[in-house]
């Protein structure tokens, strides 16, 4: 089996590869190594562009709808707010007369159906509507 070594940049010696100084002249051999990169892949950036947009969207619409949620707290307690101040402001009601109900006529409509698919697969029902119609 043959044995690694590593060559000192500095003075060329061959020394263990597990050593970080050069037995020879001290140098650090790792010192000369690249630089490892801090920031992502190029393809990694370009996978994570659509969850980060997909996150970005959910965010959006949460605080849409929180903001829309509050808009309208506030337009029902201005409303209510309104409705206190007119009637602290308006005079007390008459009582109401009794109001006379008029007659109405009232129209039943029953229908009976039956639809086929194209499977052979009957279906029938009975639908029943009714209709009020004042004078």
């Amino acid at each position: 089996m043959s044995d690694v070594q590593r060559i000192c940049p500095h003075c060329g010696q061959a020394g263990p590869l597990t050593a970080r100084y050069c037995p020879h002249c001290g140098n650090d051999s790792q010192e000369v190594l690249p630089m490892q990169r801090a920031h992502f892949p190029i393809s990694l950036n370009k996978a994570a562009l659509p969850i980060l947009a997909g996150a970005a969207s959910l965010i959006l619409r949460a605080g849409w709808k929180l903001l829309q949620s509050r808009m309208a707290a506030s337009v029902t307690e201005t409303a209510v707010s309104a409705l206190r101040t007119n009637r602290a402001t308006q005079p007390p009601m008459r009582t109401a007369q009794p109001v006379t109900q008029k007659p109405r006529q009232t129209i039943r409509i029953r229908s009976a159906w039956a639809v086929t698919d194209g499977n052979g697969v009957q279906r029938s029902g009975v639908s029943e509507h009714q209709i009020e119609i004042d004078d």
